[in-house]
């Protein structure tokens, strides 16, 4: 038998790699999708639930505000869940290079020693099948950090400084949701969560009824558990695809440390807490009795966070979880914003 020579090997082993790269590498794919999946922008629209229930609560109690100054709300507190879903990915995919070593580059495609199957659905698979670089990921971060902090200077400088403190405590809290020695805790892992919620869920609906009032009141105090809460569950949701992952990270999410099926369990109990707290506001008389229709969306909660009928928990299953999560929060959002803005 004639043997090769050491050229023609390695042409035949560079065509191999190539091959198994183009099974990894997902066909089809249009940039809005890609754009979308990179920075999990579907769950932009409930991260920002927090955000549209201040101003129904704003226009519910002093009537008219500024449409205007809330387009910027938006706009602003979209650029942070955007900051924090980039510099998560990238946060993540570093432990694992930092553990695990490369698996797939853009420039070594050789290596692909444990691709994640199928196609990607967030932006870590991207950067784990070679499909993007991690500096994309940290430069888009870092973009929209600064694109964060130049809204929150020019809201503060038209209307008023308090605004500085509240965007300035929000992006501290998020920030410490990213800190290694927090995201990868053994025992206070948790404090990352609790930071995510209120960077992106209680001051955000604080800051926003300050902007379009002027004024702090208790009732807002006590509507903002409900909205931070569901936003922290569309965000938490994602841990449900991405827990064997974490698991390898030593990452602790709900599905880590609970396991996936009693993960879910959990999951749904604090659904369940955050809807009992506005029905106390209701039945008080706090928030008009219109607003049970928010109850609407509790069935696709339930739905969200029930148990899988098999194991192991699937990939499937957990994109089916992080898809319901992210309607339900949109659609309580939805109901909540209809009722306060019509009375």
């Amino acid at each position: 038998m004639v043997s090769q020579v050491p050229s023609n090997v390695h042409q035949s082993n560079a065509d191999a790699a190539l091959t198994q790269h183009a099974r990894v590498r997902p066909q089809g794919f249009g940039y809005l999708r890609v754009i979308a999946q990179m920075g999990r922008m579907r769950a932009i629209p409930a991260l920002l639930t927090p955000v549209l229930w201040g101003a129904a609560g704003a226009r519910w109690q002093f009537g008219e505000i500024s449409l205007w100054w809330a387009a910027v709300l938006v706009l602003t507190y979209s650029a942070l869940a955007l900051s924090c879903n980039y510099l998560g990915a990238y946060v993540d995919y570093r432990r694992q290079i930092g553990r695990e070593g490369p698996h797939v580059t853009g420039a070594n495609v050789r290596h692909a020693t444990r691709p994640s199957p199928g196609w990607p659905f967030d932006g870590f698979d991207w950067m784990q099948q070679g499909l993007l670089r991690p500096a994309t990921f940290l430069s888009l971060g870092l973009m929209s950090g600064t694109i964060y902090a130049l809204a929150a200077l020019w809201l503060g400088i038209f209307t008023g400084w308090p605004v500085w403190f509240f965007a300035l405590i929000s992006g501290l809290m998020c920030s410490v949701s990213l800190w290694s020695a927090v995201r990868f805790a053994r025992r206070f892992w948790w404090l990352g969560d609790l930071a995510y919620w209120l960077g992106l869920g209680v001051i955000p609906l604080l800051g926003t009824f300050f902007v379009l009032t002027g004024t702090i009141t208790r009732l807002v105090l006590l509507i903002a558990f409900a909205p931070a809460t569901f936003a922290w569950l569309a965000y938490q949701s994602y841990g449900f695809y991405s827990w064997h992952r974490d698991w390898r990270l030593r990452r602790r999410t709900l599905a880590v440390v609970f396991g996936p099926e009693r993960g879910l369990d959990v999951a749904a109990i604090i659904s369940i807490a955050g809807f009992i707290a506005l029905i106390l506001l209701m039945a008080s008389g706090a928030v008009p009795v219109w607003t049970i229709l928010v109850l609407g969306a509790f069935p696709l909660f339930l739905r969200a966070f029930a148990r899988a009928r098999v194991w192991p928990f699937s990939r499937q299953a957990g994109i089916g979880t992080v898809e319901n999560a992210i309607n339900a929060v949109i659609l309580a959002g939805l109901l909540w914003l209809v009722p306060m803005w019509l009375i």
